[in-house]
């Protein structure tokens, strides 16, 4: 290399040097400019130093958590990153209030000015305008609804701010000393209230040098020491009946010797002890007739404390003097109030049926079921369990608006009155909403009509009908996207009661139990094939409790007819039984008969799956009666459409866990997981499944980085386009969800990180042959656990959620065994289609959360 040459490599390293040591201090200066603007808000917004942090040193028994809720004063939130403490919506609030060109020319404080003056003006306004009106009339009332919301919007853009410091900022937290003196004895008395004695609390205030306007405190606690429950059965009672029931069943006392005194556990005490006196007559006891406390003067010798339970409370005088008094039931009268204006002369009629009196206005309903849901009784001792009884079981029959009890003890008696009013007759209900697909929206509409109180027997019937239209590539042409039809038909007689033996109907009429007998049709209409469905079933459904519910089915009858099926198809369907392979079958005329009995748990009953937990199991056995007969037909139905009758015999298990999880100091991200498995095994001779027993995946509520049913089995590797049943379910999916920001009430964007996981498999022998791959062995079905991971937002709406979710491939079984891994496969990552086995952005549209 001569000298010229050395000289111009030289320069051309010093160049590519100067270069990166620019890029170094652009990210450097960069990073400390933003850094700057997260972390500091103007004086002219901030009043006080920010609450930085607060924490919790010392404490060994009690839980940060639990001290952590008892602060009132939560600091901004900062993002997650070590070190640094970045507030982005303080930055928000702080821009904001700030002027704006040309949104605004001034700030917030100038504007509040403003605003105020606009509410007096406001008040002084309407105040004005309604001289000499009716407090009662419509021009009245007009204005003070339209003075309310205009009135309401101010109030708020003066507390909170204007719109984009409410929607994008956050409402600074501020230290102040009174506010930690208030903190420390808040602490002192929790741990008073949990069985800690010589205890001490105090705090520190600092600030740090990344944040000198900030104040970190920190809460130092010495629990001190814990003496547990020496006795817990001690009673002083003036009422020796009273006394003798609390004994008897002091067992179930939520104060346990051993235990350290908390305050919850009390209140749960006194609950119970109000409970169990007002299930044994006690109509008007309370518990403010109740004290408990607690005996701590022998600590020292003891070690240990005691409970006193005190009826009536010492503290203050009874206030009803007939708290001691065991009511039994004298008189019960049901109303049904079905009257109307427009009714001038309301028919009533008068039925005493067991005992208890009917009294029906226009609306007639039958007295022997209503008599089966009543379970307050004449003569019976008072108990409110059974109160509680009869208002579940009036409310479960769907045909009141409400029920109301009164009980009247003027005359030294216990009379109830049971009042109600009767639901409208006719109800119809509608829905709309729809799917996209590849740019191809599938709209569907539902309607629903109801029918109460059948003949007088509160007995309903449900029509249902659904028409819309998916949107779904063919199974072989790709290329092109189609809306398949799809048409549903329903009709369901709902009974509200067990059509059983009496002595199984007994036992379950406590539970809201339900009979529904139904029919329908149901017609899908693919590029490839026709199938038309026709069914009947009959179902027991019972709810023993807010968080059970049970469904079985004695009766599940489904005639399936496959038609138009094309030329394309029926050579694949074809290929597939010249190997060996049966799946064919499953598009021939099939008659589908199963018995089957699902439990579903669930400790969030209203839908907010924010916490709590979900377990659902489903077992079906199909064809069970077929193993009396002989070849394992139906005799007339094979004479009535042909010895093609296709007949099947299988059971079918699927069992679906979910778990929701509050996360974050406020609690307002959540971590939700669900775990869906599930088995499907065919003893017939033709070892076949009916087509819709099958176990499917990929799609937006499975593993969404592979569409709508193409994902499997095992790992077979023919065209993802075909739908890919299965009979063996392995499925897990993981999202963490957080609010991304709020529009305004209860309306947010939030987001969604997920991570999807699972396959499907077939058995030995069970429409294997011809599909390598797909029957599952233990010694590979784990390398055979797709995976995919996305990102998701969520419209919040909140009487419902809008939900878009983009998913990629991680692992993908299909693949050759050591190149699954598709993350970053190539340059054409994420653009690339299913058909070039390309890792393609897979986007899904939905209404409601994945699970």
């Amino acid at each position: 290399m001569n000298y010229d040459s050395q000289k111009y490599l030289s320069c051309q390293i010093a160049k590519i040097n100067i270069y990166h040591l620019k890029q170094i201090f652009l990210y450097i200066l960069l990073f400390a400019t933003t850094f700057y603007i997260l972390g500091c808000s103007p004086k002219s917004v901030l009043t006080a130093p920010l609450l930085s942090s607060q924490t919790f040193k010392g404490n060994k028994i009690l839980p940060k958590e639990r001290l952590e809720a008892l602060l009132p004063q939560k600091p901004n939130q900062k993002l997650p990153l070590p070190f640094i403490r970045l507030t982005p919506g303080l930055y928000f609030y702080r821009l904001f209030s700030a002027k704006i060109f040309p949104f605004t020319n001034k700030t917030y404080t100038e504007r509040k000015i403003e605003w105020q003056k606009d509410l007096t003006k406001l008040n002084d306004d309407f105040d004005q305008a309604a001289k000499g009106l009716d407090n009662n009339s419509a021009e009245y009332l007009k204005l003070s609804k339209k003075k309310d919301n205009v009135s309401q919007k101010l109030i708020k853009k003066i507390n909170e701010g204007n719109w984009a410091m409410r929607t994008f900022g956050e409402q600074p937290s501020y230290f102040y000393e009174e506010d930690a003196i208030k903190n420390v004895e808040k602490v002192k008395t929790y741990l008073k209230n949990h069985g800690f004695f010589k205890y001490a609390v105090s705090y520190k205030k600092d600030s740090t040098f990344f944040n000198r306007r900030g104040i970190d405190v920190t809460y130092l606690v010495n629990e001190g020491i814990v003496f547990p429950f020496k006795q817990t059965d001690s009673v002083v009672v003036e009422n020796p009946t009273i006394k003798d029931i609390l004994k008897a069943n002091q067992s179930d006392n939520f104060l346990k010797v051993g235990e350290r005194l908390e305050v919850e556990k009390v209140n749960e005490e006194k609950g119970r002890i109000e409970q169990l006196l007002k299930n044994n007559g006690y109509y008007n006891f309370s518990k403010d007739n109740i004290a408990i406390r607690i005996n701590d003067i022998d600590t020292s010798f003891t070690k240990g404390i005691e409970a006193i339970t005190y009826i009536p409370n010492p503290s203050r005088p009874p206030q009803n003097l007939n708290y001691s008094k065991a009511y039994s039931i004298n008189k019960v009268t049901f109303i049904s109030d079905g009257s109307s204006p427009n009714i001038t002369n309301p028919k009533v009629d008068t039925i005493l049926n067991n005992g208890i009196r009917f009294i029906f206005v226009n609306k007639r309903f039958s007295t022997k079921l209503l008599d089966s849901k009543i379970a307050i009784r004449p003569n019976d001792l008072y108990k409110l369990k059974n109160r509680l009884q009869t208002e579940k079981n009036l409310y479960a029959l769907d045909q009141f608006q409400f029920t109301r009890i009164n009980f009247d003890t003027t005359r030294g008696l216990l009379d109830a009155t049971i009042y109600s009013r009767p639901l409208d007759k006719y109800q119809f209900t509608a829905e709309t909403g729809g799917s996209v697909f590849q740019s191809v929206f599938g709209p569907f509409f539902t309607t629903t009509l109801k029918i109460r109180n059948i003949g007088g027997s509160a007995s309903s019937l449900e029509n249902n009908v659904r028409f819309g239209f998916e949107a779904q590539t063919g199974f072989f042409n790709t290329g092109s996207v189609s809306r398949n039809l799809e048409l549903g038909l329903n009709t369901s007689l709902i009974i509200p009661k067990i059509l059983a033996p009496n002595f199984i109907a007994q036992k379950l009429n406590a539970f809201t139990p339900q009979t529904r007998i139904g029919i329908g049709v149901q017609y899908t209409d693919r590029q490839e094939y026709s199938r038309l469905n026709f069914k009947i079933n009959g179902s027991y459904l019972w709810r023993p409790n807010q968080k059970q519910f049970w469904q079985v089915s004695l009766v599940d009858l489904n005639l399936i007819f496959t038609s138009n099926q094309t030329e394309l198809f029926k050579n694949y369907l074809e290929s597939l039984r010249i190997k060996g392979n049966n799946l064919g079958q499953s598009f021939n005329k099939s008659f589908v008969s199963t018995i089957n009995a699902s439990y579903t748990y669930t400790d969030d009953p209203y839908g907010q799956i924010t916490k709590g937990k979900y377990f659902r199991i489903l077992m079906e056995s199909g064809g069970t009666t077929l193993n009396l007969l002989p070849k394992s037909r139906i005799g007339f139905l094979s004479s009535i459409f042909g010895d093609s009758l296709q007949f099947f015999k299988f059971v079918r298990v699927n069992a679906d866990f979910r778990k929701y999880i509050a996360v974050g100091l406020r609690k307002n991200a959540s971590f939700a997981y669900k775990i869906n498995t599930g088995l499907a095994y065919s003893y017939g001779t033709e070892r076949n499944l009916p087509y819709e027993k099958n176990f499917f995946v990929g799609g937006p509520s499975s593993i969404r980085a592979w569409r709508p049913r193409t994902l499997g089995p095992g790992s077979d590797s023919t065209s993802a386009s075909l739908d890919k049943p299965g009979s063996i379910l392995l499925e897990a999916s993981a999202e963490y969800r957080f609010k991304i920001l709020r529009f305004s009430g209860d309306y947010n964007l939030n987001g969604a990180f997920f991570v999807d996981a699972g396959n499907v498999w077939r058995f030995q022998g069970q429409n294997t042959e011809g599909v390598t791959g797909s029957d599952f062995q233990f010694n590979r079905f784990y390398k055979e656990i797709a995976v995919g991971t996305g990102f998701g937002i969520r419209i919040d709406l909140s009487f419902f959620v809008i939900r878009f979710d983009g998913a990629v491939k991680v692992i993908d079984p299909s693949q050759i065994e050591g190149n699954r891994w598709v993350l970053f496969k190539d340059k054409n990552n994420f653009k690339g289609d299913i058909k070039n086995n390309g890792n393609p952005l897979v986007f899904n549209f939905g209404i409601g959360y994945p699970f």
